[in-house]
């Protein structure tokens, strides 16, 4: 699961924003989609200082992602 491989690379202090890359890529992975460690990287190190940490706070748990994402909108960001 990619839960526990991205543990050593999340280690440590995380933002909210940087905690819904993994959830984000979770989600992707059981609509079908290839994300690679290399995509999960590049969105945490994105959002390593951003800008509103609040709204990623508030609707980044796994169950409003479901409720407000599509497989299909996830389709945009992960190929």
């Amino acid at each position: 699961m990619r839960f526990f491989g991205l543990c050593s690379v999340l280690a440590g202090c995380q933002n909210p924003c940087q905690q819904l890359c993994v959830r984000m890529a979770d989600y992707a992975d059981e609509c079908g989609f290839s994300v690679t460690d290399g995509d999960i990287d590049t969105c945490v190190e994105a959002q390593g200082d951003p800008d509103d940490a609040s709204v990623c706070r508030e609707f980044g748990n796994a169950a409003q992602i479901r409720e407000e994402w599509t497989c299909e909108d996830l389709g945009l960001y992960f190929p």
